[in-house]
């Protein structure tokens, strides 16, 4: 039983009055506005057993099921509406449903989720969320009309934004990061594994340790794990709950949730506090592209806009909480997915081994191998296409959207204010897009993305943006889509080169020998990468 159900079950005598009016009120307002409709043609409305409440306590709780129920009414229309109290939700899917939900910001605002994500994962005051929400000068370069006399200081979208594409975005610092991360990743395989001897674990729980700890030394740098031992368990607490803290249920209902949050971002400040007091910015340090206090030059220079621009602690330690998960929530699954897939496949382990062995070569400097051609590896047909296959397999999140005037999608009318919706579940598993004779879109295929008419296989996605978007469309990518492909690739790169591997079994979380092998966890749909549900017990032998 989880923690919502075992609350409502002790409680439900105190929540039923309160369930009630709620009810009676979600009556009220959609008659109401049913009324204001003119009787316009309407979507089909998502139906509840308890109208305009049961869908949004599974939203808040089960958004797998939610997911699953919903779709069954998306294939026949593409276009579905519900209410999350109070607001208007339409859910969209297909092509041309989708490209309106990517469309131009200042009619599609992405920016109410990135609020949003700042009171729900920053943790930030409101006071300076409305700072944000006050700034309507946009993310570009030359403001939107009518605000040209904003202050750049005051241009909160632009100068985030500008950060991000410089120090995050842009091919020198991707691969500045990515670089270091491939460093203490490296490090520690050889320091934890000795040559030539075979050693059993469990796949994910080492990911979850090893490549975790690495990918946050090279985002953060090393001080932030000095000061806090146990944050790599409280971060997976912390992802765990993540999703529902973001659409969830009021403190009170969910209090764990709050207090995981609460006990990461306490980390995240120490490190914060101690960083801004110590770190020398007049240092040659300050112009390093890694310290050990921020670490990568991005960290860096968002905690200094932050101060300069007048934002509080709370809220510089609230972004490297929630850049935490950026970091970890889609990488750490995929990547163990990849090797799940690998492992369970020999042959193909044997192909990916063979592609990656071609980045890497014997430096006699150090007398050993090492990855020297990263740009090869990124560029390898095979490996690209299991990457690409494990994104669109086990990335789960829900493309959002405010309309800031009315639109039209499908022939219904979306009011002003409503918010759109497309998860990628939808369309990366849309069998008319992705299907294949023998490869039914629910399953792993790795050559789904080459193209094999040619004399050497070349990696092709065959769909358009709006049926494969798995770091987000349009205006609102991912803007470290290219350091997450860099890790993925890497880590899986390394590994595959530098061990032989054995799978053993499937093995429970408890450590309980499993009947089945590992699937997509679905407490996690519509957030992030979406974990297996059980472990791969594995051997494994480091070869140099």
């Amino acid at each position: 039983m989880n923690l919502v159900e075992d609350y409502l079950k002790r409680h439900e005598r105190s929540l039923a009055v309160p369930l009630i009016i709620l009810a009676l009120l979600s009556v009220l307002v959609i008659l109401i506005s049913r009324r204001l409709s003119n009787n316009e043609p309407q979507p089909p409305y998502l139906k509840e057993a308890i109208p305009f409440v049961s869908n949004t306590y599974q939203y808040f709780t089960d958004m797998g099921a939610f997911l699953d129920r919903a779709m069954k009414t998306l294939s026949q229309e593409g276009i579905i509406k519900f209410k999350l109290w109070p607001r208007d939700v339409y859910m969209v899917t297909g092509a041309k449903n989708t490209a309106k939900l990517f469309g131009p910001p200042h009619i599609m605002d992405p920016n109410m989720f990135h609020t949003l994500l700042m009171d729900k994962h920053w943790d930030m005051s409101g006071d300076e969320i409305q700072m944000f929400e006050n700034d309507k000068s946009g993310r570009k370069k030359v403001p939107n009309p009518g605000m040209e006399d904003v202050p750049e200081i005051n241009r909160h979208w632009y100068n985030h934004h500008q950060i991000y594409a410089k120090y995050l975005s842009s091919a020198k610092y991707t691969d500045i990061i990515a670089n270091t991360f491939y460093r203490f990743f490296a490090e520690r395989l050889d320091h934890d594994h000795p040559l030539q001897e075979w050693r059993t674990l469990t796949l994910f729980s080492f990911m979850k340790t090893v490549m975790a700890e690495s990918a946050v030394k090279s985002m953060f740098g090393t001080k932030l794990l000095e000061l806090n031992p146990d944050l790599i368990d409280c971060y997976w607490e912390f992802d765990e709950v993540a999703g529902a803290l973001v659409w969830g249920l009021p403190k009170f209902l969910i209090p764990r949730a709050y207090q995981i949050r609460s006990r990461l971002h306490s980390m995240t400040r120490k490190q914060t506090e101690i960083a801004y007091e110590e770190f020398n910015w007049n240092g040659l340090e300050d112009e390093s592209d890694w310290d050990p206090y921020w670490g990568s030059r991005f960290a860096r220079e968002i905690a200094r806009w932050l101060r300069e621009s007048g934002f509080s602690v709370r809220t510089a330690s609230g972004h490297t909480m929630a850049t935490l998960f950026g970091l970890n929530g889609n990488t750490l699954p995929v990547a163990t997915w990849i090797l799940m897939q690998l492992i369970q496949d020999p042959p193909l382990f044997r192909r990916v081994r063979e592609e990656a062995e071609q980045a890497f070569a014997f430096d006699k400097s150090i007398g050993r191998r090492r990855l020297s051609d990263v740009a090869k590896l990124l560029s390898m047909p095979l490996i690209q296409s299991v990457y690409s296959e494990a994104l669109r397999m086990h990335i789960s999140f829900t493309a959002t959207r405010e309309a800031l005037e009315d639109i039209w999608i499908g022939g219904y009318r979306i009011p002003k204010g409503s918010l759109v919706q497309s998860p990628t579940q939808f369309a990366h598993y849309d069998e008319t897009v992705w299907g294949s004779d023998g490869h039914p879109a629910s399953e792993f295929w790795a050559e789904r993305h080459l193209n094999t008419e040619e004399k050497e296989p070349r990696f092709s996605i065959n769909a358009r943006p709006t049926s494969y978007f798995p770091y987000g469309g349009d205006h609102a990518m991912c803007p470290g889509r290219h350091f997450a492909k860099r890790e993925i690739i890497m880590a899986v790169a390394i590994i595959v080169v530098k061990f032989d591997i054995e799978l053993v079994e499937w093995v429970n979380y408890d450590g309980s020998k499993s009947d089945r092998p590992a699937r997509n966890d679905k407490k996690y749909a519509g957030s992030a990468g979406m974990p297996p549900d059980r472990d791969m017990k594995i051997r494994w032998k480091r070869l140099w």
